[in-house]
């Protein structure tokens, strides 16, 4: 409604400045125009923006967590799959702590219905199916180091910003988990650059 009456407003302000005009020049009738259409389009885009609804910092966390366990699941039982013995090993260790991540936040999720649960596609999740051996072991020890630094960055910043007791009860004890599997990826990826 605001908005209308600004809009309302500047149009016979436009008006009036038409008007007085001497209709001596066109341009400076177009400027005038022009310069009232722009401030109109100013307001109404600051307007709008600042009506946009803010992200708590747990539905952030959740829009990060979830996508982000969901494909790191898939690349574990990748590991699991098609990895050398030591990534088999590793991976399964990942994947069990994982899957129990996925399963309290699930939790945390069910008790929250104020939290939206992001859609996640997990189509050709893993991107490294061209590659055979060492290769393939390399890549997926390199993603695994790229993933859990990622991972453990966003855990510690949320372990920050979240207000959630519940869900720091998740994330604190999640980020000595993601420490953990950091190194282990770490050494999966030195172990292959020899």
């Amino acid at each position: 409604m605001k908005h209308s009456i600004n809009l309302s407003l500047a149009i016979i302000a436009a008006g009036f400045t038409i008007i007085s005009c001497n209709n001596n020049s066109k341009d400076s009738l177009m400027s005038s125009t022009d310069t009232t259409t722009n401030s109109m389009m100013a307001d109404t885009t600051s307007a709008m923006s600042t009506t946009t609804a803010m992200v708590t910092p747990e539905q952030e966390f959740i829009n990060y967590a979830v996508p982000g366990n969901t494909n790191e699941m898939d690349w574990l039982t990748a590991g699991v799959k098609y990895g050398s013995k030591d990534i088999k090993t590793h991976a399964a260790m990942m994947l069990k702590d994982h899957d129990a991540l996925g399963k309290k936040v699930k939790a945390y999720l069910d008790a929250h219905t104020n939290l939206t649960v992001p859609a996640v596609d997990t189509t050709n999740a893993v991107t490294i199916n061209d590659k055979m051996g060492n290769d393939w072991n390399k890549a997926w020890s390199d993603k695994m180091v790229d993933d859990h630094a990622g991972l453990l960055d966003k855990l510690k910043t949320s372990s920050t910003t979240v207000k959630d007791p519940e869900l720091l009860a998740i994330i604190n004890p999640a980020i000595k988990t993601v420490e953990g599997h950091l190194e282990m990826a770490k050494m999966c990826q030195k172990m292959m650059m020899k």
